[in-house]
C-alpha cells in the first residue's frame, strides 16, 4: 500500500510540474509575440457604402486599430463604439487577414421616411391637416429629417423623394415607431404613399384613399382590416375615397359614381 501511495504522490508531482511547464510555456509565447511584429495590426481595409456622416480616414482612425495586437482587440466592443459616434452606420464588420491586416465592412442606415416638422405648433388637428392638403405645406413645414425602419434620425433632408413624407408637430411626440410599422406593413397594399402626418395620436395617409390609423396597440387588426376592405373594393369593384381605422367598425366612404 505504501508503493502504491508513493506512486499515486509521485503521478500527482509530476502533472503539477507539467501544468506549470505548460504555463511558463504559454507566458513565454506571449512574451516573445508581445514583443514581435507578428498579430500586430498594421493595415486596415475599408469598405463603406451609404455612410455620409463619416469620410474613410476619419472612420479608420476612430477605430484606433492600427498598432494593436489581434489577440487585445475587442472588436464588439469598437463597432459599438464607431455606431455610438457616428449615427449613420447601422452595420460594422470586421475580418482578420493574415498576418497584419483588418477587413473593415461597414453600412449605412436605408431612409424610410422623411420627418417634416411643421413650424406652427399651435395649430389645431383641422388647420395643421389642412395646411399639409395645400401647396403651401413645404413653405409652412421648417426642418426635414431622414429616419430609417428602426426609428433613427441620422441626416437632415438632402431632398429624398421617393420615400413618403411624414408631417410632424414634434419629433418627441411624433410617434414614429408605430408610423413606420403602419408603412411597412402596407407596402403590398397597392396605396401610393408618398404625403402622411401625425397628429393626436392619429395617424393619415394622404394617398387614394386616404386612410386614417389610431397609433397604438391595434396596428395589426387596424391593418388586417385595411387589407380586407381594399380586397372587398377590388373584387366588387368599387372605389373607395376614405377609410377610418380608429373604431371598432372601420368608417368607409366609396366615390361617387361617374
Amino acid at each position: 500500500m505504501r508503493r502504491e501511495r508513493n506512486k499515486k504522490n509521485l503521478s500527482g508531482y509530476l502533472i503539477r510540474i507539467s501544468l506549470l511547464i505548460v504555463l511558463i510555456l504559454i507566458v513565454i509565447l506571449v512574451f516573445v509575440l508581445s514583443r514581435s511584429g507578428l498579430f500586430t495590426i498594421k493595415k486596415i481595409d475599408l469598405i463603406a457604402k451609404d455612410v455620409p456622416c463619416v469620410d474613410e480616414n476619419e472612420l479608420k482612425n476612430s477605430s484606433d486599430l492600427l498598432g494593436q495586437k489581434l489577440y487585445l482587440v475587442n472588436f464588439e466592443k469598437i463597432a459599438k463604439n464607431l455606431k455610438d459616434k457616428f449615427i449613420c452606420i447601422r452595420d460594422i464588420n470586421f475580418a482578420y487577414i493574415f498576418p497584419d491586416k483588418v477587413k473593415m465592412t461597414a453600412s449605412g442606415r436605408k431612409p424610410a421616411a422623411s420627418l417634416v416638422l411643421f413650424k406652427n405648433k399651435e395649430a389645431t388637428m383641422s388647420s395643421f391637416l389642412e395646411n399639409i392638403a395645400t401647396p403651401s405645406a413645404a413653405e409652412a413645414s421648417s426642418d426635414v429629417y431622414i429616419i430609417d425602419s428602426e426609428g433613427v434620425i441620422f441626416e437632415k433632408s438632402t431632398g429624398q423623394s421617393s420615400i413618403p413624407n411624414i408631417f410632424i408637430k414634434d419629433l418627441k411626440e411624433s410617434n414614429t415607431e408605430n408610423s413606420l410599422k403602419i408603412l411597412d406593413k402596407i407596402k403590398t397594399f397597392g396605396l401610393d404613399v408618398r404625403v402622411a402626418a401625425v397628429s393626436d395620436n392619429f395617424f393619415i395617409i394622404f394617398s387614394y384613399p386616404k386612410v386614417v390609423f389610431r397609433l397604438d396597440s391595434r396596428i395589426e387588426t387596424q391593418v388586417a382590416s385595411l387589407q380586407l376592405i381594399l380586397a372587398e373594393a377590388k373584387i366588387n369593384l368599387k372605389e373607395l375615397e376614405f377609410i377610418d381605422l380608429r373604431f371598432d367598425k372601420p368608417i368607409i366612404r366609396f366615390a361617387p359614381k361617374k
